[in-house]
């Protein structure tokens, strides 16, 4: 208990506050501590599970004054959602300011009309305790695990609510007298920063084998050796273990990927510093602003010509794009310094996350001896338990290029930090995957009621949302659920954040597809608690997402664009026009259907994608093209596939817009196999970002003047209006026959994919009045045909909605599901 004198004057006035918001862990109550002291007054400050409490009492004037500075002048790290003020009864022995202990009751939580203090994410290390770490004569020197009330771990080592010391995992180290002297220092910088501790009485760092027998001598030098060395080295992080290794070590990125399973997939670059990012990739401004902020995600961005002098090949192939970070934590900072001092040139490591190929991120010390023994050298790890996994947020940079990245190099590079590690509204930034840094930051509903409850999300690039008090708390990016430990890890995590959130749900919300693992596990979970279940349309929740992110509730026209999704009448969709709102949508338009032999065996082998495209384009006769025997060499092979295709056997019809990347790509011949997702679609883009789009000959670009690719139903008819690419996919054939550039047609495909929804979407504009227009599903991770379909769009007038608080793959549906399921 802290507390100041105030000279109070006559006739004072009191008042209560309750903050709401982001607004523990943040440093608020010091924040309020000092503000009191600076107005001259008495009360104290308190954290509650409903957020900050707030007694004060003096002269009117600065209570006022107060008032104006509490929302204006809050922390760094704060949010405030809402503040609501009260006149109340004098104390009249009160003459101090005081921070009192926090009080907590599971009925704050739960109380329908109150909102819980939001969580905190993990914040990147400081400026100042980087300082004090490399900083020889300071009492921190070396020290892996610094952080202060700015800075440091928050929701990955949170076990319960009101956020306090003993409530995280750093309840089992106690504070020296040093430490407990700053904590307890309103003056001090790490006054009731929660993870405070030293060298003496924090947790350790080691350097260990792969064994687990501790390596002598500095561990950060002697790993900064091994990777000099062409070592792989295990990292443990904030939300996890990483490998490292040298991203310019061709030997190493190999052992590499050959110890992950990992055969193509590009890998995560992070970079010794500011300048040296700048060095591998074109950044724009607002990127290398989120670059540095205290979330330090990777951003993916436009490789640079010095790039491919500086990196291995091998550590992101088959893509113009290096996801790049910035070290975050003091452990990483140390390393580069390591690095540094003695005299390795070394400015770049592959920083990957260090599980197993579809399995969960490793998070306790055990496992990580016990399975990355055989995927590393060493292991840098600390004792610092870990509460909950949480992966890194990735976004793309849409307005990186080559050829604006040095004027906003320029303009940029002297502009603070954010002052918020809260995703704003960031047009040029494309949320890919969201977690540490962001996770759990709240996202309120536009409803005027909400019941609590589950939305589960879809089996791929999964993310749940709890509901509370008509806001969605999405968890952070768990992956693809087909994996025994991954779905293990899914209902744990659920169990975790409701049990942190003091959540009973009311309902569980889920997919529609009757298939999935996250909707059986929605149904058991439903029928246990005695809960309605509500099956959600696929491409209905990501319109919905979107949505609510920008707070709207329709209706509005949702392009969405994805790989597939199961539609109600057991069809499968991902081309979708949609007029949607949260109680119902109309399906409007849609790609022709692809009839795909072997169905999932498509979305891997892009050569089956390719056929089903020409078989569209070109009739029965599609077999007999040079392209087909090019894609499918073995005479046998293929005309058992185009056998299958003519005779509708064992193939899959879909208007999945994923689709028809693996089959562009298949028939450009950049991907003949995906061994990840939207591998194919990725490598169409980058060859289209080599192209310059005057190039191309210009009955290539007058297609939709000579061939309509769009089939209309009258409105009588039943059913949506048809997009036919078929006089698209006879110019790609004939400019693969006439030697055109490659780049040339992959661009031609995105400019006339985007043409052809532009001219769907003017016809239901038309048709319905709605002019606000929405860009969703995975498909809109593209850039090219993002910002293609966005200028078209916006010269006819129309309001374009993008994703920036989801992402637009399924990552961001459990969003859209709260949204559509308290609605109804």
């Amino acid at each position: 208990m802290v507390a100041i004198g105030t000279n109070l004057i006559a006739a004072p006035a009191r008042r209560r506050w309750l903050v709401e918001g982001r607004v523990q862990g943040v440093g608020f109550r010091p924040f309020i501590w000092r503000l009191a002291r600076e107005h001259n007054l008495a009360g104290f400050v308190r954290n509650e599970g409903c957020g900050v409490t707030i007694e004060a009492q003096g002269d009117e004037t600065e209570l006022h004054a107060f008032d104006a500075d509490l929302a204006r002048c809050a922390p760094t790290g704060a949010i405030i959602r809402k503040i609501r003020a009260e006149s109340i009864g004098l104390l009249r022995a009160a003459h101090n300011f005081e921070i009192l202990p926090s009080t907590f009751t599971a009925a704050e939580s739960t109380t329908a009309d109150s909102s819980a203090s939001e969580l905190t994410p993990d914040l990147a290390a400081c400026d100042d305790c980087v300082d004090e770490a490399l900083a020889p004569r300071d009492r921190r020197h070396h020290h892996g695990l610094i952080s202060c009330t700015h800075c440091g771990p928050r929701f990955s080592i949170i076990q319960s609510t009101p956020y306090d010391r003993h409530r995280t995992t750093m309840a089992a180290f106690e504070l020296c007298g040093r430490c407990e002297r700053e904590y307890s220092d309103p003056e001090d910088r790490r006054f009731h920063a929660q993870p405070i501790c030293c060298p003496d009485c924090g947790p350790q760092v080691r350097l260990s084998d792969a064994t687990g027998r501790a390596l002598a001598g500095d561990p950060y030098v002697a790993a900064a050796a091994l990777l000099a060395a062409g070592g792989i080295i295990a990292i443990k992080g904030i939300g996890g273990y990483h490998l490292a290794a040298r991203a310019d070590d061709p030997a190493a990125i190999r052992r590499l990927r050959d110890l992950k399973h990992r055969d193509r997939k590009p890998f995560a670059i992070m970079a010794a510093d500011l300048p040296a990012a700048q060095r591998l990739a074109h950044f724009s401004a607002a990127a290398l602003l989120e670059l540095a902020s205290p979330a330090r995600p990777i951003i993916l961005a436009i490789k640079s010509n010095v790039a491919a002098s500086k990196l291995s090949p091998d550590s992101a192939p088959g893509t113009h794009r290096l996801g790049i970070m910035l070290p975050y934590t003091p452990i990483q900072h140390l390393l580069y310094a390591a690095l540094r001092d003695c005299g390795f040139a070394i400015d770049a490591l592959v920083m990957t996350s260090a599980n197993p190929c579809d399995e969960p991120l490793i998070t306790e010390d055990v496992d990580a001896f016990a399975r990355l023994g055989r995927m590393c050298d060493a292991i840098l790890w600390h004792d610092r338990p870990i509460q909950r996994g949480i992966d890194d947020s990735v976004l793309i940079d849409a307005e990186s290029s080559r050829r604006d990245c040095p004027e906003h190099c320029a303009q940029s590079s002297t502009q603070p930090a954010p002052t918020s590690p809260a995703i704003k509204s960031l047009p040029s930034l494309i949320p890919i995957r969201r977690a540490r840094g962001y996770v759990p930051a709240a996202i309120p509903l536009p409803l005027p009621h909400a019941l609590p409850g589950l939305c589960v999300g879809g089996e791929l690039k999964n993310a749940f949302a709890i509901v509370k008090n008509r806001e969605a708390i999405l968890s952070p990016h768990l992956g693809d659920l087909s994996h025994p430990k991954s779905l293990a890890n899914f209902r744990r995590a659920i169990d975790d954040l409701l049990k942190l959130l003091a959540v009973d749900p009311r309902f569980i919300a889920c997919d529609a597809h009757p298939m999935y693992l996250s909707s059986a596990f929605a149904k058991e979970f439903a029928a246990r608690l005695k809960v309605p279940l509500v099956r959600v349309q696929h491409h209905h929740a990501h319109a919905a997402s979107l949505m609510a992110e920008h707070h709207l509730t329709g209706p509005i026209l949702a392009v969405v664009c994805d790989g597939v999704g199961y539609a109600l009448d057991g069809a499968t969709w991902g081309g979708e026009l949609l007029q949607a709102d949260f109680h119902g949508f109309t399906r409007l338009a849609s790609l022709s259907p692809l009839n795909l032999p072997g169905g999932d065996a498509a979305a891997r082998q892009t050569a089956r994608c390719g056929l089903a495209l020409m078989h569209q384009a070109l009739g029965a006769d599609f077999l007999d093209h040079p392209a087909a025997r090019r894609m499918v060499p073995d005479d046998s092979r293929r005309a058992m596939l185009g056998r299958m295709i003519r005779d509708n056997i064992s193939c899959t019809a879909t208007s999945a817009a994923g689709r028809y990347f693996d089959a562009v790509a298949a028939i450009l011949g950049l991907c003949d196999e995906n061994t990840f997702e939207a591998q194919s679609g990725l490598a169409v883009e980058a060859a289209a970002n080599q192209a310059n789009p005057s190039t191309p000959g210009p009955d290539l670009f007058r297609l939709l003047e000579a061939n309509p690719l769009i089939r209309c139903n009258p409105l009588a008819e039943a059913g949506p209006m048809r997009i036919d690419l078929s006089p698209l996919t006879r110019a790609l054939l004939n400019g693969m026959e006439t030697a055109a550039p490659i780049p040339d047609l992959a661009r031609l495909f995105h400019e006339q994919l985007a043409a052809a929804w532009e001219a769907a979407i003017a016809r239901a504009v038309a048709q319905s009045g709605i002019t606000t227009i929405g860009l969703t599903g995975g498909v809109f991770c593209n850039v090219l045909l993002t910002q293609s379909l966005s200028r078209r769009l916006e010269k006819r007038g129309l309001a374009v909605l993008r994703h920036r608080l989801v992402p637009p793959n399924d990552g961001g549906i459990a969003l859209g599901q709260a949204a559509i399921a308290c609605a109804q």
